[in-house]
């Protein structure tokens, strides 16, 4: 029995080994491994039964006869080849046992299931926070913008494209914790602070920096690994290449940078790498081009004209890489806010057709995303798109926990609508925390990851993290946390005297927090019907005066795509139900279909939206 459970044991080793090691070339999802692992762990009883119960003898495959122990013989001696076996099946056992864990046993912990949460108060017995000028992570990497060795626009735009994609390839490998963008290309150029202090800013234990030099048809790049603790040189290469095969060296830094910290790459990886971006030069440069002017539209200036200039450099990039997904995604943003955000003619007919015409090149460019993402992570978030614009939320939950809970460093400005009405507060928080963690320079990140605290209802924490906030010099987000933090703890003369003069929709809050008189004389004049949108819905919701809330919540819900709306007000309500599910006929279908709690989460306690709610 012992050597049929050590032979099952290496045969299941050997296939799961074969599974994972074909899974990229296959083509197979990236779950295909776990399957296989599932299924060999579940046939074990099985086999041990079997080979307990069944003998093979030369005449075949038989049932093992039934003895008395009376008549039983004694057990031979233990022989050398007995140990030997008994040692296989530990072997083998432990190798399978290990696979699961040593993907992540480096990052200190597996990727949240869908179920798991995450402590907002740490328990009394747990683990004390570690101290805030504690160590970062050995596996941590920031990959700094290359330097431009020439004075030409488009040289620039070209060694962007390859900062990024080294970028990208690094953070294929799920062992790493590689900086988002938004935070690495603030040190650009040669009058950098210390590396050390550079990486301290950034939370990483690593910093990649380089350079590009082009000739002509030919281009030098240089890149080192330097250590922050110590300000030491790991690792440095020069690459010559042809300009139109310089991409293929971004797989190559980042494979040597994989083996200086010591991660062992799997195919899977090796297929994330391989798949991040494009080898397509040009496409690079547009695409940069293109990404420069979406950045821009996203900070206040102009967006719709920054978004449409975009459009024309997105529309270049992909035109000459078919498979450059990020690409497809941001260029679909440019038609969102079309379908969204109309530039109404005064002809519905007119408009109707536009905004139906700006939805089907929308949805044609996610599914072209949705194709040619390299992850799992990446596909979801696509999905979440998909899904935001469509009539059927059914998948919106899968959607939301697979693009929110992964352990990649991935954001998108849609998925976002969705993660307002999400209705897990634990996961809303650990993925903010994990985008302060990848891009710890992103005001916004830091914003979100306030809001996400305020959410959950843990306003003394949202007070400490607007005290950090305003640490670093963000005035206006630790500002917005901090009042919303001291509504939520009823510290109402404290927001009181931390208001500013300009600060009109505060003003408006502060009253709706004291109740009836307050809010009559401040909210009222800005109380009309009259061609009512979702600002005044919710100073009705604030009014107590949920019939009125409702009539106005219902025209909303009656124009297309007036949920998207809908979902602004619950934002920026921060009242839970501002206007009842029975009212919005069209929201409601689809929020049923999603699953999502009613009322949403977040509610700060606004006394006559409570009295009016049912």
């Amino acid at each position: 029995m012992f050597r049929f459970v050590a032979g099952y044991l290496a045969a299941a080793w050997i296939s799961f080994e074969v599974v994972a090691g074909i899974e990229g070339a296959a083509g197979l999802p990236g779950w295909s491994d776990s399957v296989a692992l599932i299924i060999l762990v579940a046939l074990f009883p099985v086999i041990v039964f079997g080979a307990w119960t069944f003998e093979l003898t030369p005449e075949g495959l038989r049932r093992t006869p039934s003895r008395d122990w009376d008549e039983a013989e004694a057990p031979p001696p233990v022989r050398p080849l007995d140990f030997a076996v008994m040692g296989l099946i530990v072997v083998f056992a432990g190798l399978l046992a290990w696979q699961p864990v040593s993907r992540t046993i480096r990052t200190g912990a597996p990727p949240l299931a869908s179920g798991d949460a995450v402590n907002i108060v740490s328990p009394a017995d747990a683990e004390p926070e570690p101290p805030a000028n504690a160590e970062p992570p050995e596996l941590t990497v920031a990959v700094l913008p290359f330097l431009t060795m020439s004075d030409s626009e488009q040289d620039g735009y070209f060694a962007d494209g390859l900062t990024e994609e080294i970028l990208n390839s690094l953070a294929a490998v799920p062992e790493l914790r590689v900086t988002s963008r938004t935070s690495a290309f603030q040190f650009r150029g040669e009058d950098l602070p210390p590396i050390p202090e550079i990486a301290a800013s950034l939370g990483v234990a690593h910093v990649l920096e380089g350079s590009v030099r082009r000739a002509g048809d030919r281009v030098r790049v240089t890149a080192q690994l330097i250590r922050a603790a110590d300000d030491t040189h790991l690792w440095s290469e020069t690459y010559d290449r042809d300009f139109e095969d310089v991409f293929a060296i971004q797989e190559e830094i980042a494979t040597s940078v994989a083996e200086i910290l010591e991660v062992v790459l799997s195919e899977t990886s090796r297929r994330r790498m391989r798949n991040s971006g494009t080898r397509n030069v040009e496409a690079y440069i547009a695409f940069q081009q293109g990404k420069e002017l979406w950045d821009r539209s996203h900070q206040g200036e102009d967006e719709r004209g920054l978004l449409e200039r975009a459009d024309a450099y997105f529309e270049t990039a992909i035109s000459l890489a078919p498979d450059y997904s990020e690409a497809y995604l941001l260029q679909s943003d440019w038609y969102a806010h079309q379908i969204s955000e109309p530039e109404l003619t005064g002809d519905d007919a007119v408009d109707a057709e536009r905004r139906e015409t700006a939805r089907a090149r929308q949805a044609e460019l996610l599914e072209r995303a949705w194709e040619t993402s390299a992850t799992d992570t990446r596909r979801a978030i696509v999905e979440a798109n998909q899904i935001l614009f469509s009539d059927d939320w059914t998948d919106a939950r899968g959607a939301i926990e697979d693009a929110i809970t992964s352990r990649e460093c991935a954001h998108d400005n849609w998925l976002q609508d969705f993660v307002t009405i999400y209705d897990n507060p634990q996961h809303r928080l650990a993925y903010t925390q994990r985008q302060v963690d990848c891009d710890p320079l992103n005001p916004e990140a830091r914003l979100m990851h306030g809001q996400a605290l305020i959410v959950a209802g843990d306003y003394e924490a949202a007070l400490d993290w607007a005290d950090d906030l305003a640490a670093r010099e963000l005035d206006y987000e630790a500002e917005v946390i901090r009042f919303d933090a001291l509504l939520g703890l009823g510290r109402l003369d404290e927001a009181e005297a931390f208001l500013q003069p300009h600060w009109e929709y505060e003003r408006l809050r502060l009253a709706a927090m004291r109740g009836s008189d307050a809010a009559e004389t401040v909210i009222r004049p800005f109380a009309t019907e009259e061609n009512a949108g979702w600002f005044e819905l919710m100073m009705f919701a604030y009014l107590g005066e949920r019939d009125t809330a409702n009539a106005i919540a219902a025209q909303i819900d009656a124009r297309p795509y007036g949920y998207l709306d809908l979902i602004t007000v619950i934002e920026s309500c921060r009242c839970g139900a501002p206007f009842d599910l029975e009212a919005v006929e069209d929201f409601a279908a689809r929020f049923t279909q999603s699953t999502f709690a009613w009322p949403p989460q977040g509610d700060l306690g606004f006394p006559l939206v409570a009295e009016a709610s049912p």
